[in-house]
């Protein structure tokens, strides 16, 4: 079995301690191969779609990184085919949440994703899928 050395917040780590001590994980190391595994499984159901309708969720942070916002809304026109609706929305403390839906196929879609996660002031960027396309 590989071994792999994750660096997270503190506060993430409690998080991650209580969750996985009440639903009876028998330590961090149990709690992170379901987390991957479940998510492999999520990213993998995706890929088989040759068609679907993806929402990302893409929440940057001002204070870090100020152009962020801007480069995200690059990136979206770059894909402009494929989008079907943009959100944008003020947080404050600096935080934006930005919403795209989207209408196209894993290949195009894990591209977008890494051009969005590429982005400096980028905090977190999630994905799901929400129905096929015959």
């Amino acid at each position: 079995m590989g071994v792999i050395s994750i660096s997270i917040p503190d506060s993430l780590l409690r998080r991650v301690d209580e969750i996985a001590e009440s639903l009876g994980f028998t330590g961090r190391s149990e709690f992170f191969r379901e987390a991957v595994r479940r998510m492999l499984d999520q990213l993998e159901s995706m890929k088989g779609e040759m068609h679907r309708i993806f929402v990302i969720t893409i929440l940057s942070d001002h204070s870090v990184y100020p152009g962020s916002d801007r480069r995200i809304l690059e990136v979206i026109h770059e894909y402009q085919p494929v989008v079907r609706a943009f959100y944008h929305q003020l947080l404050g403390d600096g935080l934006c949440i930005n919403v795209a839906i989207l209408e196209t196929q894993w290949p195009l879609l894990s591209k977008i994703l890494r051009d969005l996660r590429g982005i400096k002031g980028v905090v977190d960027v999630q994905v799901s899928g929400l129905a096929s396309r015959g």
